[in-house]
């Protein structure tokens, strides 16, 4: 495919995120392509590298559009004109294109409102100095807020809560690509090594990961879920940072009971039951139904047989007599999820202070909820993928503050810049009781 004709694909698809931001970034990719079966792979990944790139940086190329912009329009973020002029400044600045084969690429797609493009315009975007001494003159928080593209007041929580020092390398990592992580599902295949041979039979090249005991990385983006290993159930994709989460239980008897309280799609479920190997209990339920129905899907192809789904009809009256009855409580809450912006750009373009206040009330209900669920002796489990430590630390520290019986044991923190996953927290709180012999470690 010509290169226009590639360009005129990622300002289509920008443009429609652009409008509706609130829907997720890769589901509107992935029905873009379903839609578009004449795409090749290396179409495919060209268009997908473009927009997902644009929609990282788009702070910093809106800024360069503004900048560079002769006329000085009222641009707003959606508009037609300056999705494509965005994009431009995508390929230019970031990519390196000469400004006058983007210009050209622009007048042969026949678009609407080329004769608003003027060639000075793109040479401008090129000129890196102008954008370094633009970026110079602003406040630290607001240079860098432009520079990796997030909100400012995101920026400045993160400095108070990091410090100057890391925050620029932090901001900087949640920008880059994040590989393809698997979890070998032990109840299909011995290991992860047997998983690595089976998909090289298949063409597919694996690295073992240094982090996660059950997890291989993809270096490149390849279609694994077209390969015969994931139709037979033989792993589930899942970052190395929430594939720590599950293990921080340290379950050393497999007779033990679970509640997943916030399962979702159930992916910490899963791991779960493979770590019990199919014995003992785990109830899996959410709020949203449909998550829970995606689970049914994945349960069934893990081959796992140790899960008791409840919708949230039903909750209440399921768990109403479990009061001190589970081992382990996994509290896997909302969040902003911060901690997955690499996979997850188009949050940048939605989370708000507001919203993070929501969330953090939100939070501390449902620890405040299912903290009863927990046995003496038992186990509670908080996890959230956010590199914000107001979900994290922070609610603990409140949660230990308020709630007797509770001793912290163990605290994961994952940080996309220190150990190149997603941004995790996660602790394990045991429930006193002396007279009590734990199940688990």
């Amino acid at each position: 495919m010509r290169q226009a004709s590639l360009i005129g694909h990622v300002i289509e698809i920008y443009s429609a995120f652009a409008k509706k931001p609130e829907r997720p970034a890769d589901l509107q990719i992935r029905n873009f392509f379903s839609e578009r079966k004449y795409l090749g792979a290396k179409d495919r990944r060209f268009i997908a590298d473009a927009y997902f790139g644009t929609i990282k940086n788009y702070r910093r190329l809106e800024a360069i559009v503004r900048d560079t912009d002769l006329a000085k329009k009222e641009f707003k973020t959606g508009d037609p004109l300056f999705s494509v002029l965005t994009v431009a400044a995508f390929f230019i600045a970031s990519q390196g294109l000469a400004p006058d084969e983007v210009n050209e690429a622009l007048f042969e797609l026949n678009l609407p409102f080329a004769q608003d493009f003027v060639r000075e315009q793109f040479w401008a975007m090129a000129d890196h100095q102008r954008e370094i001494e633009r970026l110079a003159a602003l406040p630290p928080a607001e240079r860098l807020a432009i520079a990796y593209s997030f909100p400012v007041w995101f920026v400045e929580k993160l400095e108070r809560e990091y410090g100057e020092s890391e925050i620029e390398a932090l901001l900087s990592s949640m920008n880059e690509e994040a590989p393809t992580v698997l979890r070998a599902n032990t109840l299909v295949v011995k290991d992860r090594e047997e998983l690595a041979h089976e998909l090289s039979a298949e063409g597919c090249e694996t690295s073992p990961s240094l982090l996660a005991e059950s997890a291989l990385t993809i270096p490149r983006r390849i279609n694994v879920l077209g390969s015969k290993a994931f139709k037979r159930g033989a792993f589930e994709i899942q970052d190395e940072a929430s594939q720590l989460v599950a293990p921080l239980a340290g379950i050393e008897d497999t007779r033990v009971k679970v509640l997943d309280a916030c399962a979702g799609a159930g992916g910490k479920t899963l791991h779960f039951s493979a770590l019990l190997e199919n014995k003992g209990e785990i109830y899996a339920t959410d709020i949203d139904g449909y998550k829970i129905d995606e689970l049914k899907k994945r349960l069934k192809r893990s081959t796992s047989q140790n899960v008791r789904i409840i919708y949230p009809e039903r909750r209440e009256g399921e768990l109403k007599k479990k009061r001190e009855w589970f081992d382990v409580v996994l509290l896997d809450v909302p969040c902003t999820g911060t901690g997955t912006l690499r996979r997850n750009p188009g949050i940048k373009w939605v989370m708000t202070e507001q919203m993070l206040d929501e969330v953090v009330v939100k939070q501390r209900a449902i620890l405040e909820e299912n903290a009863q669920y927990v046995k003496p002796g038992g186990v509670l489990i908080y996890a959230t993928c956010s590199v914000l430590k107001e979900e994290g630390e922070s609610q603990i520290d409140q949660f230990l503050l308020h709630t007797p019986g509770f001793v912290l044991e163990s605290t994961l923190r994952t940080r996309p810049d220190k150990e190149g996953c997603d941004g995790f927290f996660a602790v394990r709180l045991r429930k006193s009781n002396p007279e009590s012999l734990p199940t688990i470690e």
